[in-house]
């Protein structure tokens, strides 16, 4: 025990945890603060606009038809509709083209004859006809299109409102038709059986249709985060030793013939623990946001694609904690077996190097959009026929590094050392 303690001890550098520190917080500003306030902005610019969170904090996890009849949806067309008619009252170039109401710029707006140019193109000359400059100046004040908006205005405007609240209808009274398209169609048999799913549950999750999106990418920085972190941890546990020739006076005992497996063993605890540390903390951050939803499932399809099996977010967070320490317990054990077979620091960094980025590769491409139908893994390496897949790959790089690991501990004995 005391000499697993001293190789923690070794592993746990305070020279090495202050340079994972520096890395961390460039990580944070570079990276993940932006993720963070983009699922922010997201929340009530996306394609559902404000309408989709607002039902969620009316409504709760799932919405029922009577909470659907509740929301009023053509109450809410009407509003939009009057605030058209004001700006249209307000803007004479309207009038110009006998448009008095809302409703029938959209009429026009929707028509082909709003689409056809004059003179077959939008512009003449380099310059647009006026016919046409008023088609875009009408547009324009429609869309709340004007010196300084800003976003929040910009998506207050009539001809957003309007394009979110249809957007939103079609997601919650058309799923059907939606699903059956992947049913029927789809010929990945995993995304089949997702449709199936979600066709016999209604497709009712009121989850914001962006937080796994952003959620798994943050996860996915935090992942590679971590996995460069216990590197640079681990490495220098083997390679000094060997370096200064230590472990050939090691073996000379039998107490320190134990030293190679201990540290392999430290090895695995330190991963297991640092990289639990920094996905803990990392999670907290984009969770202390994003709590309300920890008991909604994330099975839906909308705008933002297919996520396709029915756990909630919470189990969703968990799932990805595990998939990064996972891999970061297979990456700890291949640095280990890296370091063993290397005589110096210049020799293990530039093996490091490719290694290292290939696992970082696996580990970001399995975790962003984990268990969406567009996942990277599920499509191109199990080709749509696997379900979880992405966890699948996550916990053969542990078990594979481990099985590997352990291999070069139990015949390290054998070795000629010279």
């Amino acid at each position: 025990m005391r000499i697993f303690i001293f190789e923690l001890k070794k592993l746990w550098n305070w020279r090495i945890l202050l340079v994972i520190a520096a890395f961390g917080v460039i990580t944070w500003f570079a990276f993940l603060a932006d993720i963070l306030d983009s699922y922010e902005s997201l929340k009530t610019h996306g394609i559902y606009g404000a309408y989709q969170t607002e039902m969620f904090k009316l409504y709760g996890e799932t919405l029922e038809p009577h909470e659907w009849n509740d929301f009023n949806i053509q109450k809410k067309y009407a509003d939009i509709y009057t605030a058209g008619d004001t700006i249209i009252a307000a803007e004479p170039l309207f009038a110009k083209y006998d448009i008095a109401t809302f409703s029938e710029f959209i009429a026009w707006y929707e028509s082909e004859s709003y689409w056809v140019f004059v003179d077959g193109s939008i512009l003449v000359n380099g310059v647009l006809t006026p016919e046409n400059q008023d088609r875009m100046d009408m547009q324009d004040a429609l869309y709340g299109v004007y010196e300084g908006v800003t976003l929040d205005e910009w998506y207050s405007s009539p001809l957003v409102m309007l394009g979110c609240l249809r957007t939103l209808e079609d997601r919650y009274t058309n799923q059907q038709e939606h699903l059956d398209i992947y049913t029927l169609n789809d010929l990945r048999p995993a995304v089949v059986r997702a449709a199936e799913r979600l066709s016999a549950t209604g497709n009712n999750s009121l989850i914001n249709g962006y937080l796994m999106q952003e959620f798994s990418l943050h996860a996915a920085v935090t992942g590679v985060f971590a996995l460069v972190s216990i590197m640079i941890l681990i490495i220098p546990l083997l390679i000094i030793d060997r370096s200064r020739k230590i472990n050939l006076l090691q073996y000379s005992s039998a107490v320190g013939r134990k030293i190679f497996r201990v540290q392999f063993s430290a090895a695995i605890i330190s991963a297991i623990v640092l990289s639990g540390i920094l996905t803990v903390v990392s999670f907290a951050v984009f969770l202390s946001r994003t709590a309300e939803y920890w008991n909604t499932s994330i099975m839906s399809l909308g705008g933002n694609g297919m996520w396709m099996y029915d756990v909630t977010f919470g189990q969703y967070v968990i799932f990805l904690g595990g998939m990064i320490i996972s891999a970061c317990v297979g990456t700890a054990c291949f640095a280990f077996i890296l370091a063993r077979f290397s005589a110096n620091i210049v020799t293990v960094m530039i093996k490091s190097v490719p290694v290292g980025a290939a696992l970082a590769a696996i580990l970001a491409l399995s975790v962003n959009m984990a268990f969406s139908y567009n996942n990277i893994v599920f499509n191109q390496v199990f080709v749509g026929r696997v379900d979880m897949s992405e966890v699948v790959i996550c916990g053969a790089m542990g078990v594979i590094g481990v099985i590997a690991g352990g291999l070069v501990v139990r015949w390290e004995r054998w070795v000629d050392l010279g």
